[in-house]
């Protein structure tokens, strides 16, 4: 077993900051850096929405966890050895650096002062002139001559780095790209700020936001044995320190004894147990969190909840202890994996569960987890379909704001939670649901590009038709045999292409069920080539929807006049097939 001498909570300022123990590669070492274009970008994109979400002042946004590192270190921690985190350590390097050189080309003697003080403080200083410079951070001898050149030693009397050695790897071509995209990124961010003072104010946030916002957690060892069994199990396991084990960890520190310590570790099996895959538990925790205390942003998910139980833990009168909240998240994860595996043991439930996940609705579990807490399963299939009505259509049909969506099932959650009645939070689904009118007038119009959210509305328009039809009943969105079909081809033959095709190709009239992949080889024909697979299939919704309306035989061309009337059709279907009203309320 491996030993951990520390596992504690650092910025990145801490870490490769001045004053702060060294952090080295160590020259064993086989990594060399690898982060491409899709990384370097993610991660900007990233660093600006946590930007965004600081600038509210927000306890919840002041820090964004952004992973684990593992380091060797001595006795005294004199230095750190880095085992595992070089790609992010270095990635954020090279950020720092650019806003750097950004400001170390800015006309004014306060942008040539905040240039200098980011080299001293963030990436190398030196003890006098002619001293050689100490790297905060250090890279294994296949990058480091390359890394020091092109990005640590900076001039400070040119605002220029030396750049005299030649790129010769792989890995220096990458540190080179990812330079040159966070220059280029910066660049378009400062066109929109034409001030000099406002300027320099941005790269003064950017630069606060990556070294005192961005946290890791630096699990440090004694040897670099236990350093790889740590590394190993994070790596081939896939279990990173993510909030849950930040969460964890907290809990333990917090523990008052032995007993508790165990009611924890227990609650962690279960929980790791329990979900197939990691980013499941991340998701239950955060929706375990809003479904009591309302929205909260995952990045900020970790210093919400300690901020919060701090605080509780802390009050004498009520108590409430490590144990218990450890219980509550036990309990709430049971429910919560029968809610997304469809597992409650009702089938009526289970179905509307299926659809649930069909639609891909997340916003709907920490509400339906809420109303587990507080109510039977029998008793929770009226707020299911309603939620589904209200899913379709805002979202899926009406394309309104989503966040607006969550933002008000995240709230009705967490008053459930506090004793609301489930009548009344049906009733405000209710309220919430476009009306027919406005949900068929968004019908009638509404492009439907995925084909998973396609083949859900036609599979359940074809259902609510055979019940209609007295027919017997089929299963078919678990049928792997039967596929969306686009009447009018997503790839037509250039003689019969509509001038406007983006426009009506993934319109809902536009789109039908077909049983055999052999029907799939016809898809791009004209209409008379793939007329007998429509007839003779025993779906309603390709039979009995007016299929043939789309094509104009006389003209030998598509009518888009057809794709409009059939889905104004459906539109009708669909007002029975998502009702708005509530069905089977409970008392």
């Amino acid at each position: 077993m491996a030993i951990i001498k520390h596992a504690a909570r650092q910025t990145l300022g801490q870490l490769i900051g001045a004053n702060n123990p060294p952090v080295e590669v160590p020259n064993d070492s086989q990594r060399q850096y690898a982060w491409g274009k899709r990384e370097v970008d993610t991660y900007w994109s990233d660093i600006q929405k946590f930007m965004k979400a600081r600038r509210t002042g927000s306890e919840a946004s002041a820090e964004y966890f952004i992973g684990p590192i593992v380091t060797i270190t001595d006795d005294k921690v004199t230095s750190r050895s880095l085992l595992d985190g070089q790609q992010r350590l270095t990635t954020s390097t090279i950020l720092i650096a650019a806003i750097r050189d950004i400001l170390g080309k800015m006309a004014s003697t306060e942008a040539r002062v905040m240039a200098n003080n980011i080299q001293r403080d963030y990436i190398a200083r030196k003890d006098g002139r002619h001293s050689r410079p100490q790297h905060f951070l250090t890279l294994s001898l296949f990058d480091r001559d390359f890394f020091r050149d092109f990005i640590q030693d900076w001039n400070e009397t040119t605002g220029k780095v030396a750049n005299t050695e030649k790129p010769s790897r792989p890995s220096h071509k990458l540190i080179q790209d990812a330079s040159a995209l966070f220059h280029s990124h910066i660049a378009s961010a400062l066109d929109g700020i034409p001030m000099e003072d406002d300027r320099l104010d941005w790269l003064d946030e950017l630069k606060d936001c990556l070294v005192k916002g961005l946290v890791f957690v630096e699990v440090q060892t004694p040897t670099s044995s236990d350093a790889n069994e740590v590394f190993e199990t994070i790596n081939s396991r896939g279990k990173d320190l993510s909030t849950v084990d930040l969460v964890r960890n907290f809990l333990m520190e917090k523990s008052r004894d032995d007993d508790e310590k165990n009611r924890v570790n227990t609650a962690w099996r279960s929980l790791l147990d329990g979900f197939e895959r990691r980013e499941d538990i991340e998701k239950f925790l955060r929706h375990f969190w809003v479904a009591r205390h309302g929205d909260v942003r995952s990045h900020s998910l970790y210093t919400t909840i300690r901020a919060d139980l701090t605080q509780r833990f802390e009050l004498v009168t009520p108590r409430y202890e490590v144990r218990t909240f450890a219980a509550e998240l036990q309990n709430a994860s049971g429910r919560y994996l029968e809610l997304i595996t469809s597992g409650t043991g009702l089938e009526t439930l289970d179905n509307l569960l299926d659809e649930i996940k069909a639609l891909g609705a997340d916003a709907s579990y920490p509400l339906l987890l809420a109303v587990s807490e507080r109510s039977d399963y029998s008793e929770m299939a009226t707020v299911t379909r309603a939620l589904i009505s209200y899913y379709v259509r805002w979202t899926v049909v009406g394309r309104r704001e989503s966040t607006l969506l969550e933002e008000k099932l995240f709230d009705l959650a967490k008053q459930v939670n506090n004793g609301g009645h489930l009548t009344a939070a049906v009733q405000q689904i209710i309220d919430w649901t476009p009306d027919d009118e406005a949900f068929q007038s968004d019908f009638e119009q509404a492009p439907i590009p995925k084909s998973t959210q396609a083949r859900y509305l036609l599979t359940k328009i074809e259902q609510h038709l055979r019940r209609e039809a007295g027919v017997d009943d089929v299963v078919v969105a678990s049928s792997s045999a039967v596929h969306v079909e686009h009447i009018y081809p997503q790839s037509p033959e250039a003689e019969l292409r509509l001038e406007d095709h983006p426009a009506w190709v993934n319109r809902l009239g536009n789109q039908t069920l077909l049983h055999g992949r052999k029907n799939r080889a016809a898809s791009n024909k004209a209409h008379p080539e793939k007329v007998d697979a429509y007839s003779a299939s025993s779906l309603l919704i390709t039979q009995d929807t007016g299929i043939d309306r789309l094509w104009d035989s006389t003209a030998g061309r598509w009518r888009i006049r057809g794709i409009e009337e059939r889905q104004a059709d459906l539109a009708k279907i669909a007002i029975d097939v998502w009702p708005r009203e509530a069905r089977e309320l409970p008392s």
